[in-house]
């Protein structure tokens, strides 16, 4: 090939081997006449080499970008969390690494460190996914205080979540008291049938992997027994709720011709949630009982206990106190159930919580009363129980109109009150009944926040249900319960309403 030709072959910078304006090439002392021999040798080297001269010229040759690296991990979710010494915090922490453009970096290892708490995640690293986030659970350590979680990138790159430790003989959430109990304010609860009304509460303090306050409660809108089902709310501090993700409502279906009512939850002492509900149907009712490790994952329902038409009404379970492994107290309202002239409240011990004893009847009376609903509590602070029960005036029907506390040493001798600590009308939204209630007091059991359910009735809603709570202190919740029966006479009771429940007779 003439010289011309190669020439018009190569890059301008090249004709005539005139060397590029950027540093001179290696072969810049070779001839043209050299290189014009060499690439008529071959056109494919020719070609080939023609174009490794140009790229070797060319300024703006593209050139491999260098791999991202992480510039910045950062805390996204879960810092500043509260949970009891040794208990799983209620959400994850979640930590998100990014490159220098603030893009997300997918499978870069996360390291994790406690430096200060003593807790615990459960694996020590994990890599990020596709938008560039790695979460953990953290397990508070003993000590109370502020703790701390850091995730390391690279073992440059820190960031750092806290959470604080609450010693539980010191702390509890529900601090603000209430002189009265009309202050009492309505919980707003998403009910799986969307109405928001709910009966018959009933509330207990996880730990471990279920760690924080779960509400168990029924819907029950209008009197409607097709929703009554065992649903579950979870909450950080008491007061608002929701349930949980990755929790379905309800957690317990009825069989067929049956209805379910009256859930009661308790923390057994592997910190399993057990949850006692009540099946009623073919004149039986039978007490169920369903568990879970988290709150989240429930096992089948196990029957424990079967008794004729209505003979155990609002189940209440109590783990760990001095006098029985297991303990359920329950009213007896015999076969009239809701029409009962009067009703017995009634003790069953067990050694698991599945296999009960016979019942025998305790000494809880109310004068001029009867007991429709019960809930007891052990409080180890005072060293004994307490009962909160609604009552109805002996001789009409379980439109309840009181709501009554006693106290007992050992479970079967109970010291009653002569006053109702709340009655119907205690606010709007229980005008004209008050329902079955819950408690909680704190650990120095020198305050006690109420759970209240009750309802209104209109002609054409039917009963309209809700739940109401409140915090008071217990020398002033024992103040109103002193004060002189007297006030009875004040508490008003609609025996013209119909029935708030069919726990009415024998079944039909």
């Amino acid at each position: 090939m003439p010289h011309d030709a190669v020439s018009q072959q190569l890059p301008e910078c090249f004709r005539g081997v005139v060397l590029c304006d950027s540093a001179r090439p290696p072969w810049a002392e070779f001839s043209s006449i050299t290189i014009e021999r060499s690439l008529i040798r071959s056109r494919r080297w020719h070609l080939a080499t023609s174009l490794l001269l140009f790229a070797a010229c060319r300024q703006d040759a593209p050139t491999t970008p260098p791999s991202p690296v992480p510039s910045v991990v950062a805390v996204i979710g879960g810092d500043r969390q509260a949970a009891d010494p040794q208990d799983v915090l209620p959400d994850l922490v979640v930590f998100k690494v990014t490159d220098g453009d603030g893009k997300p970096m997918k499978d870069v290892t996360v390291q994790f460190a406690v430096p200060i708490g003593g807790g615990s995640v459960p694996a020590a690293s994990k890599a990020t996914d596709s938008t560039g986030v790695a979460s953990t659970k953290w397990t508070m350590g003993a000590q109370a205080g502020v703790q701390t979680l850091e995730a390391h990138v690279n073992g440059a790159l820190v960031a750092t979540a806290t959470a604080t430790s609450c010693d539980p003989t010191q702390c509890f959430p529900l601090e603000k008291l209430s002189s009265t109990l009309s202050d009492a304010t309505l919980l707003t609860l998403a009910t799986y049938d969307s109405s928001g009304q709910a009966v018959h509460p009933d509330v207990v303090r996880g730990h471990g992997n279920a760690t924080g306050f779960w509400l168990a409660i029924t819907p029950y809108p209008g009197g409607n027994t097709k929703y009554e089902n065992p649903s579950l709310f979870r909450s950080r501090d008491a007061k608002t709720w929701a349930p949980p993700p990755g929790i379905t409502n309800p957690v317990a279906l009825p069989d067929s011709e049956a209805y379910l009512s009256d859930p009661d939850i308790i923390v057994n002492n592997d910190q399993r949630l057990w949850l006692y509900y009540r099946s009623v149907a073919h004149s039986q009712n039978v007490i169920k009982v369903i568990r879970s490790p988290d709150g989240l994952h429930w096992d089948g329902a196990t029957d424990v206990i079967s008794v004729p038409s209505h003979q155990l009404i609002s189940p209440a379970v109590v783990r760990g106190a001095p006098h029985a492994p297991w303990q359920m107290w329950s009213v007896n309202a015999g076969i009239q159930g809701c029409g009962a002239p009067v009703t017995t409240v009634e003790r069953r011990t067990a050694s698991d919580g599945l296999t009960w004893s016979a019942p025998r009847t305790v000494e809880l009376v109310q004068p001029g009363q009867a007991i429709w609903h019960i809930d007891v509590q052990w409080i180890p602070a005072r060293s004994e129980y307490w009962a909160l029960y609604n009552t109805y005036p002996a001789g009409t029907s379980c439109t309840t109109n009181g709501l009554y506390l006693a106290r007992s040493a050992d479970g079967m001798k109970w010291t009653t009150y002569p006053s109702p600590i709340a009655s119907a009308g205690v606010i709007g939204a229980f005008k004209h009944l008050i329902y079955r209630s819950t408690f909680m007091t704190n650990p120095k059991a020198t305050s006690v926040t109420l759970w209240m359910s009750g309802a209104v009735y209109g002609q054409q809603t039917g009963y309209v249900w809700q739940t109401a709570t409140v915090t008071t202190s217990v020398a002033d919740l024992l103040a109103i319960a002193s004060s002189p029966a007297a006030t009875l006479r004040a508490v008003p009771f609609f025996a013209s309403l119909p029935p708030p429940e069919r726990d009415v007779g024998p079944e039909r």
